[in-house]
């Protein structure tokens, strides 16, 4: 054999070995490491501080982590980081940003080898489908979580994490009032071995909520009563926020309503603690006010219960971007695998893999190209619709005195509307419904009329009761319904 020949076969053993298909990658130059104790030992302390509701304490640590594995390329770091990140934003409602790290963690080769840390992702991007209603894409994600859990060669951490998986399913059947399927899972998870004090707390819970709603209330003080010996050993304030508000709903049922409002009160404490937003407790709250005969303290909690819900709306909006995120991210790794099996193949014939990839490189090229042409196209035709809005919103964002009169010219079938149907509205009412119209934010607004966030939702809860508007309507989509054919300016 020559000296050639053997330096090719040499060089295509060599490639073989070190190219990663999966990862499509060489490991040669990734050199990662095995262990960090320095790391491990820092992922440890943030994890405690997670355990306890310290969330900026553990923050800090996550930041620490992430900063000392990118300088030690250290995956395992950033994947626990990652994960760590996200579930704390999940916990603060910021799902786009929860998801975000999630995609992140899944990016990391130390993630794709673990099926703990895989089974970790899905389930979180299960829940933050699953907070947003996306239920039929969150059963998708358990049932990936569930893919992965199955490879746990632990057997009792392998049963704890499909008990989580179950208790979730049952609660999208609870809020879709499929009570008995919900029940089915609750139970199962229940009944199981497993070991796990935050399943058990979560069932037992969740057992209890769907007997209230029954009206089973013998049964429901039962499982309470599990629910409070599984808080009390998990002494956190998460457990505690959700025993107190279940506790509150059964006492609502029997008629307490005093002290369901003091455990109201206890739960909406711990939740402001944690920074959740807790709309439904104000609505109980509301609720209990109104059996005692307190109308001036249920109208509060109401008027309370509607603020928090449009703040919540508009937080929405940035959160409806996660289905999108972890489509993208799924369809990217289809095609990632089954490029990489291609890979595989065409590696045995030696340089043609160079091919492969000018190709993937140009079809990436291209659709990139075509995504910014179609994004124009859509701009050019937006404009070509509406060609008066951009100097109608520049007019509104600088607060110019001429910003009604010509928002009047530019959407005069709004306008007629409006005051045709409702003559009691002033000029700042109909200002205000301008600028809704034109799908400007609270906190918009209220740096455009210099006013505080407070003031400007104040404002739109006296437009709701002017317009007559049902506690459960959102007026900014209501605004955006009047007049659709005013789209279009004259």
């Amino acid at each position: 054999m020559n000296n050639k020949a053997f330096l090719t076969i040499l060089s295509l053993v060599l490639f073989l070995g070190l190219y990663n298909p999966l990862n499509a990658g060489f490991d040669f130059f990734r050199l990662e490491k095995s262990a960090n104790p320095e790391i491990d030992s820092l992922l440890q302390v943030a994890n405690h501080f997670y355990e306890i509701d310290n969330y900026d304490l553990a923050l800090q640590h996550y930041n620490n982590i992430v900063e000392k594995s990118e300088k030690e390329n250290y995956s395992k770091g950033l994947t626990q980081a990652y994960i760590g990140y996200a579930s704390i934003y999940f916990i603060q409602n910021k799902l786009d940003v929860s998801t975000s790290y999630l995609l992140k963690a899944k990016e990391q080769p130390y993630a794709n080898e673990n099926p703990e840390e895989m089974y970790n992702i899905s389930f979180r991007e299960g829940l933050n489908l699953h907070s947003l209603g996306l239920y039929d894409e969150a059963v998708k994600k358990y049932k990936e979580s569930i893919a992965a859990s199955n490879k746990i060669t632990d057997r009792e951490d392998k049963l704890n994490k499909l008990v989580g998986v179950y208790i979730n399913i049952g609660d999208i059947f609870q809020l879709k009032n499929e009570r008995d399927s919900a029940f089915y899972y609750y139970k199962n998870a229940y009944n199981s071995q497993t070991t796990n004090l935050n399943n058990k707390f979560t069932s037992s819970i969740s057992i209890s909520e769907l007997y209230v709603e029954n009206g089973e209330l013998d049964s429901a003080r039962k499982y309470l009563g599990f629910a409070k010996y599984y808080a009390e050993k998990l002494n956190s304030d998460f457990t505690d926020a959700v025993l107190s508000q279940i506790n509150g709903k059964y006492l609502s049922a029997n008629g307490n309503f005093s002290e369901a409002i003091i455990s109201y009160k206890k739960s909406l404490i711990l939740n402001e603690k944690l920074d959740r937003s807790s709309p439904a407790l104000f609505k109980l709250l509301s609720e209990a006010y109104h059996e005692k005969g307190e109308d001036k303290l249920s109208n509060a909690y109401l008027k309370r219960y509607v603020e928090v819900k449009d703040s919540l709306e508009e937080a929405k909006k940035r959160n409806l971007k996660v289905p999108i995120l972890i489509a993208n991210k799924d369809n990217a790794n289809k095609i990632q695998k089954a490029e990489s099996n291609t890979q595989l193949v065409i590696v045995s014939f030696g340089g043609i893999i160079l091919l492969i990839f000018l190709i993937v490189y140009l079809y990436v090229k291209k659709q990139k190209k075509k995504t910014v042409t179609r994004r124009n196209e859509n701009i050019q035709l937006k404009k070509k619709l509406n060609n008066a809005f951009d100097e109608v919103a520049d007019l509104a964002a600088t607060n110019s005195p001429n910003f009604l009169s010509r928002f009047i010219e530019v959407y005069p079938e709004f306008y007629n509307q409006l005051i045709s149907e409702y003559p009691n509205l002033t000029t700042a009412d109909l200002k205000l419904c301008a600028l809704m119209k034109l799908d400007f934010s609270t906190k918009e607004i209220a740096e455009i009329s210099f006013s505080s966030l407070r003031t400007v939702q104040n404002r739109k809860y006296k437009l709701r009761k002017k317009f007559g508007l049902e506690t459960e309507e959102n007026i900014n989509q209501w605004i955006q319904n009047i007049q659709i054919q005013s789209l279009v300016p004259a």
